[in-house]
Parts: structure tokens; C-alpha cells; sequence
């Protein structure tokens, strides 16, 4: 296998996210997989936690600056790193639903671009979320939870029937027609079954005399057990065989060389043909596997013919379906689709549009500098102004500190100084000033800029965070204010969704709406925001979002620290609703972005919080841990809710 030959500017790296890393998941088969690939082709695949963290060098993160490109394999988180990212469309609809439709659809909406593996349904999912969107294409590149290249020739092996995976009615999950399948099968002396044999502490294949063992997850090992056997049974489930999706296990089998019996799955026929042998999937059991057997019977009488099959069943693979060459296209094809992912978004208004960045520092903090540092350096937009905003009182320890920082910095950064705090005699009486009156004393500052934004100590960009905003501005001449989503970060706790309701009612600690997130058109602000503005904090944006006039963008493209509110909410909270409810009542409507609606309480228009939950005793807890149902249960509330939702109800029902 040649090595591919990468582009100008091109790393010839790449990441793929392991999201279980602990736990061994199918999702590792893959990722096996994809290294094995790159490998052959010279180039490396690197294995990242959600959040882009390598996996090898613990504290070394991916960015734009070190990979070309980050495979996502789950719509269980959205992107939480920054460099340019895929997500593989790889599952059918009905799994979203069981996980929790809106939250796991939208998580693949924070993705730059889209990776198909030839179901209409499935890229017409994404394609519909983004029809009027301005930062995305529709799906173009193809990747398949495939192997890199034929692993084996054709073969018959030793003419048994391969199948590998759970049983799930052993663990409650309802019975399905393929067990009903494999339990005739089992007294055939035909078939070998692989699989977990503790799954979830049962024995799943307990009773069955065809269970042979467990079967590693490393790339290679299903491959060769495959091929050992030489007729593979796969099976779909109905999910799949409305989505028109098939799964790893018809690309293993061809790429081991054996003879598929497969059902009616759309795909397979439409893209294989005559090259596999078919059972309708619709019949009783006991005809099901009338027709496996008779299938097996005949590859014993006509090895030839069944060879033939397999071989250009293998041939169709190798031209379409293998890893080598899904990677080669999109390396090939990656600095074309980049650009025209940024011609949709782009507006050749925006290239004269200047942006003022406020990037705000009340109090001295090394931590707070460098991060503002980073975010105004990453940027990819140009005609932008960045400034550092620090309180008068540094010391002349901490302005140099500030110099030294600033000095480093790739873009030149205007240092500001103005009064974040009431001054007394007395320093330790010194008092915040309202957020207001800081922002009042930055848009007269902004006169000359076309659109501003301020940046809150407790908040990071994107590399791309301005770009997105600033086109979004440009592109609407209508617009006064744009805004992207956030993802809502507290400490190492995994994130699950990403944040995109504004409600200004009232001030909430745990999904605070952020500063960052907006970009304001300087000319649309009001010639008396003076009458207000001063006497706002927390909700000083309400005044200048308004609600017509405003326009949320899909990427989420900023980072809010929950460990580090700003500012906190005081006093004023009250006295802001009503100057609000006073000068733009607008504003107090909620918007919804692109992701679930927020449940109203029919008393006010705040978000309806999580219900009560009862308090459970560590013995209760202990005996529902015995409880097979149970535990089920609380796998199926993870997928709906995300697993941080499910450990705040563990908390509250032990009072932690």
C-alpha cells in the first residue's frame, strides 16, 4: 500500500474520539481500525477524549494547529475541542430517540462536517437540521465502520455459521426473532456464537451449546474467526433495516472472505447484489432458519460457486467500502470541502467588518490572562480588535505580568484600564461596580468599530468564534445581534449537550447565558442606553439582544466555567427584571435555538427545573442494585438524559 500524499499545510494527522475509554465498547473495533488504516497509508490516527485530550500524552490537547481533522463515532457528546471536526452518521434515527432525540440530534449539528456511510435516511436527518443554516453542506465524504483492505481470500473455512453479539433477552431486554433464529440454530451443530460472556453480571449465552467465547475488541481477532468459520449470518435489526444501515459485521465478513447470508436489509442487496445470499427477515423463525440451512448446504455442494460469491462480493468492498480508500478521498478532497464550507458562510461584507473584542479582567489572575491570551490568538478572523480590559488597581507586580503577556501574544492587544470597583479609603470596602457601568463605559470606546463583544474571565473562544459571528452579521444586514451556543463546562464533569436558551427572567447558576456569546452591531444601539445600562449586572445584555432583531447561530463555539460565575448576581437581581420589563420587554422572551424547547410553568417563564427527587437509603440502594430491571433502566435513562443528568439524581436522592 503506497503512502497517501498529503497536501500543503496538512499534518497528516488526525484524531478519532474513544468516549468509553475505560469500558471496551464496539466503538474500540473501529477505532482499531481507522490506526490500522492511517498506518498503511503513512499516515497516524490519534486516539482523544471527548474533550480532545490525547489519550497518549495526558494534558497535550488537539487543535487546529496539530490535526487535520477529528473523527467523532457517538452523537452522545457534542464537540468539545478545537480543530476542524466530522461526525460519522452512523446510526439509524430510532437510536437518537432512545437516547434522547433533540439533545443527541443537535450534539451533531456542533460538528463542521459529516461523514456518510450511504443511508438516505440518516444524511437526510442532518440535512434537514441544517437546511437553513449557514455553516454546514450537506453530507459529502464517506466513511464506513469498515477495515482498512481484504484481510483474507475468499474462503469456506470450515463451512459453520459465524454470528457474534448479546443476547439481550438473557438481561430483560425483550426478546427478539433473531433469538428464536439462534435457538433453533443451536441444535443444528452448525452455528458458532462469540460474544461477551458476562454481560451486565449475567451469563448471556448461558444454555447455548454453539457459544464458543469472547472475542476481543482489537481490529483483527473477529477477522480471523470469521473467516475460520467461512459463512457469516448477518442480521440486522429493524432499526437498521429502516435506516437502510448496515453494520460492521457485513464489512468484516467480506473483508475476511467468507460467504454472507444476510436479510432483507436495504443496503445490502442495493449495493451488493447477487454477491450475497439473502433469508427474508420477515418470516416465522422456523422458516428463517429453514432457509439458512438450506443455504449452508448449498456452499457445501457447490464450494465453487459459493467461493465465486464471496469473491466478488470482496471485489464491490474493495472499491468503495474499505477505510484506505474513505481516508484517501477525504484527505484528497478536504482543502476544497473546507472551502466551501467557509464561501456558505462567508460574506464579502464581512471582510471590512471591523469587531472590537473586550476580553474582560476585573481581577488580576495569571489563569484569566493566559486563557484570554489564547482565545485572541487562535482566532482566524481578521479584522478584529482585540482588547484586554484590567482594573486600575493592578499592582506593579501585575502590570508587568500583563506587559510581558500581551508582548507574546501574535495579535496586537489593546490594554485598557478603567474602574471595575467603587473605590473606598478603606481597600477592603472597595465594591464591584455594576456590569453595567463598565459596558457603558465600552460602547462610548467603540465608536469607531462596527460591531463589538465582550469576553467574561470565566469564558473561552473557539479559534473560529468571531469568524462564525461576524459572517452571521454580515451575511444579515437586518441583524442586530447574532449568537452562537455554548458548552457549559464544570471542572472534569462530562458534558453532554450544549447550551442555547436565553431566558433574561431571571439569573440561573447553573445554565448562566454568558457575555462572549454575542457579537452587537455597534450602529443598532440605542442613543439612550444610558438611562439603563448603568444600573444593570448580570442581565446587562438584555438590553441590547432584544428579540426580532436577533438571529442564533448553530456552532457552539464557546466555553462557560460553572466553577466561576461572573458576576455574581447581587442585589440588583430584582431591580434588572424590572428595568427590563421597562425598556425592552422584547428581551424577556425566551429564545430557543436550534435545541429543546424550554418547559414553561404556567406561573412564569422560567425554565422548569428538574422534578423532586425521593430519598433512598444505601440499603434500598444496594438491594435495586440486585434488581436486573433496574439497572436496565438506568442504562436507558443515560442514553435519553446523558450520564451528568443521572448523577445529579444520584445525588439528590443520597443527599449529597
Amino acid at each position: 500500500m503506497s503512502a497517501l500524499e498529503i497536501s500543503e499545510g496538512q499534518f497528516g494527522v488526525f484524531a478519532v474520539v474513544k468516549l468509553w475509554p475505560k469500558i471496551k465498547t464496539a466503538e474500540d473495533e473501529c477505532i482499531a481500525r481507522l490506526k490500522a488504516s492511517a498506518q498503511q497509508l503513512g499516515l497516524e490516527c490519534v486516539e482523544v477524549h471527548a474533550n480532545g485530550e490525547r489519550l497518549d500524552r495526558p494534558g497535550v490537547f488537539v487543535s487546529r494547529n496539530n490535526v487535520d481533522f477529528v473523527i467523532h463515532l457517538h452523537y452522545d457528546t457534542p464537540k468539545l475541542y478545537d480543530a476542524f471536526s466530522f461526525v460519522a452518521l452512523w446510526n439509524p434515527l430510532q437510536f437518537y430517540h432512545e437516547w434522547g432525540y433533540t439533545r443527541t440530534s443537535r450534539n451533531l449539528t456542533t460538528h463542521d462536517d459529516f461523514l456518510s456511510c450511504s443511508s438516505q435516511s440518516a444524511d437526510d436527518h442532518v440535512t434537514r437540521m441544517i437546511r437553513n443554516d449557514s455553516n454546514h453542506l450537506a453530507p459529502h465524504f464517506a466513511l464506513y465502520h469498515s477495515m482498512p483492505d481484504a484481510a483474507h481470500p475468499p474462503g469456506l473455512g470450515d463451512f459453520k455459521l459465524f454470528y457474534a453479539g448479546i443476547n439481550w433477552e438473557a438481561i430483560g431486554r425483550g426478546k427478539s426473532r433473531h433469538q428464536d433464529v439462534l435457538k433453533q440454530l443451536d441444535d443444528t451443530g452448525l452455528l458458532r456464537i462469540y460474544g461477551p460472556e458476562i454481560f451486565q453480571e449475567v451469563r448471556v449465552w448461558e444454555g447455548y451449546k454453539s457459544y464458543v467465547r469472547e472475542i476481543p475488541f482489537d481490529g483483527v481477532s473477529m477477522i480471523g474467526e470469521i473467516a475460520s468459520a467461512g459463512i457469516a449470518l448477518v442480521l440486522s435489526s429493524q432499526a437498521h433495516k429502516d435506516a437502510g444501515l448496515m453494520s460492521n459485521r457485513l464489512f468484516e465478513s467480506i473483508a475476511a472472505g467468507a460467504l454472507i447470508i444476510c436479510d432483507e436489509n436495504p443496503f445490502a442487496k442495493k449495493n451488493f447484489g447477487d454477491s450475497l445470499l439473502y433469508i427474508d427477515g420477515r418470516l416465522p423463525a422456523e422458516k428463517m432458519v429453514a432457509q439458512i440451512v438450506n443455504h449452508q448446504k448449498w456452499a457445501v455442494a457447490n464450494p465453487e460457486r459459493a467461493l465465486a460469491m464471496a469473491a466478488k462480493a470482496q471485489e464491490i468492498f474493495r472499491e468503495k467500502f474499505i477505510l484506505n480508500e474513505n481516508l484517501r478521498a477525504i484527505y484528497k478532497g478536504l482543502p476544497a470541502r473546507k472551502k466551501a464550507i467557509a464561501a456558505k458562510q462567508g460574506s464579502a461584507a464581512a471582510d471590512g467588518f471591523g469587531v472590537r473584542a473586550n476580553f474582560l479582567m476585573p481581577v488580576y489572575s495569571d489563569e484569566v490572562l493566559e486563557n484570554h491570551c489564547k482565545s485572541i490568538d487562535s482566532q482566524d478572523y481578521h479584522n478584529l480588535s482585540p482588547v484586554l480590559v484590567v482594573d486600575r488597581g493592578l499592582t506593579v507586580a501585575q502590570r508587568r505580568n500583563v506587559a510581558q503577556i500581551l508582548a507574546k501574544c501574535a495579535r496586537h492587544v489593546e490594554l485598557l484600564e478603567i474602574d471595575f470597583y467603587n473605590t473606598s479609603e478603606i481597600k477592603s470596602a472597595s465594591t464591584p461596580k455594576p456590569l453595567g457601568e463598565v459596558i457603558q463605559e465600552l460602547l462610548a470606546l467603540a465608536a469607531r468599530d462596527d460591531a463589538f463583544m465582550l469576553v467574561a474571565p470565566n469564558e473561552s473562544i473557539f479559534s473560529n468564534h468571531v469568524s462564525v459571528l461576524a459572517h452571521a452579521l454580515a451575511r444579515d444586514p437586518g441583524a442586530k445581534c447574532v449568537a452562537s451556543a455554548a458548552v457549559l463546562q464544570r471542572g472534569d464533569a462530562p458534558i453532554h449537550g450544549i447550551h442555547e436558551v436565553l431566558d433574561y427572567g431571571h439569573v440561573d447558576r447553573e445554565g448562566p447565558i454568558g457575555f462572549g456569546r454575542f457579537l452587537f452591531r455597534k450602529s443598532t444601539v440605542p442613543q439612550d442606553i444610558g438611562i439603563a445600562m448603568p444600573y444593570m449586572n448580570a442581565r446587562s445584555l438584555a438590553l441590547l439582544v432584544g428579540n426580532d432583531e436577533f438571529v442564533q447561530q448553530m456552532p457552539a463555539t464557546i466555553f462557560i466555567d460553572l466553577n466561576a460565575i461572573y458576576p455574581e448576581p447581587g442585589r440588583t437581581d430584582v431591580l434588572e427584571g424590572k428595568i427590563i420589563e421597562e425598556y425592552c420587554p422584547d428581551s424577556l422572551r425566551i429564545k430557543a435555538g436550534f435545541g429543546p424547547k424550554p418547559v414553561l410553568t404556567a406561573a412564569c417563564h422560567h425554565v422548569k427545573h428538574e422534578p423532586a427527587v425521593a430519598r433512598v437509603s444505601v440499603g434500598q440502594f444496594l438491594r435495586l442494585l440486585r434488581d436486573r430491571r433496574w439497572v436496565g433502566q438506568q442504562f436507558r435513562e443515560i442514553r435519553v438524559h446523558g450520564l451528568g443528568a443521572r448523577l445529579r439524581i444520584f445525588r439528590k436522592a443520597f443527599g449529597l
